[in-house]
């Protein structure tokens, strides 16, 4: 039996899509993975369970500058009490992580054996939850900028920038890998007997402004009512934010690799615009 947290979010729910028979649940309103006792009572009414994937996060960036506390308990105490508990229970752990736990200082795809010092608050809370599930022989998966369908993501806010913006600017200076929601959660299943440090995203590496461009051709090409006549490449200094972002993160993804299948993020992207097709239908 699998244990999805965090199954109403943007991974989760995808997650969830490709587990219908899979034991799920919101963390937060039926458990607050940051609880130690709430986490064993819930296993202990649901017996069982073989797998948990941690998907549940304080995703915020930004946020988590301001509620500091709620973060850490959420990317560092709730991964090290699901960890905890598995271990109770004898069942594996995978956990989510994120791009943000590297300095950003390398231009060159990064390894799991690359130096981490997170730039924010965020990058720390999830560095710490990343260290505290391996010191239980758990599973983690580093991940960067995931999109689909559910929830709010870059992706879904600039399709809609594309239907009701004249001009967009996107930053042009920080590098990274995209990630589809579908095809991540096909990879964690894959993953499920292995422990250890990984990392996936989509192939390719790009910036926002890059990125903007491909979808801007692709929604056309499909269909979307798109109106914006021109994007602009624009550094990110433009936008003012109250935390720092990695202006390198793009993943190597060679140690994952002989376990999962990993297709270019334009390709992910053409399926992820198809899906919202009936929408304007």
């Amino acid at each position: 039996m699998l244990w999805i947290t965090g199954a109403k979010g943007l991974l989760g729910s995808s997650l969830s899509t490709k587990c219908k028979a899979a034991l799920h649940v919101k963390t937060g309103r039926e458990v607050d993975i940051s609880d130690i006792g709430s986490v064993r009572s819930f296993v202990k009414k649901n017996p069982g369970i073989t797998h948990i994937v941690n998907c549940a996060a304080f995703s915020h960036v930004d946020a988590a500058e301001q509620y500091r506390e709620e973060a850490y308990k959420t990317n560092a105490i709730g991964p090290e009490n699901l960890a905890h508990v598995a271990g109770e229970i004898g069942a594996k752990l995978i956990h989510i992580s994120t791009d943000y736990v590297f300095p950003g200082n390398l231009k060159r795809p990064l390894t799991e054996q690359d130096v981490v010092e997170p730039c924010n608050y965020y990058g720390k809370t999830k560095l710490v939850g990343e260290e505290r599930v391996l010191a239980h022989s758990g599973c983690v998966i580093r991940t960067s900028s995931i999109f689909g369908k559910a929830g709010r993501n870059f992706v879904s806010q600039l399709l809609q920038m594309l239907q009701t913006q004249k001009e967009i600017r996107l930053t042009d200076d920080q590098w990274g890998r995209y990630t589809y929601a579908p095809d991540l959660s096909e990879a964690i299943l894959q993953m499920l007997p292995h422990t250890g440090l990984y990392q996936y995203a989509n192939a390719g590496i790009a910036t926002k402004y890059e990125f903007g461009l491909a979808l801007r051709e692709e929604a056309i090409l499909l269909g979307f009512p798109v109106i914006t006549e021109a994007i602009h490449p624009v550094p990110g200094a433009t936008f003012s934010a109250p935390c720092k972002r990695p202006a390198y993160s793009a993943f190597d993804t060679a140690k994952i690799e002989p376990f999962v299948a990993i297709r270019h993020w334009k390709e992910a992207l053409r399926d992820f615009l198809c899906a919202q097709l009936p929408v304007y239908s």
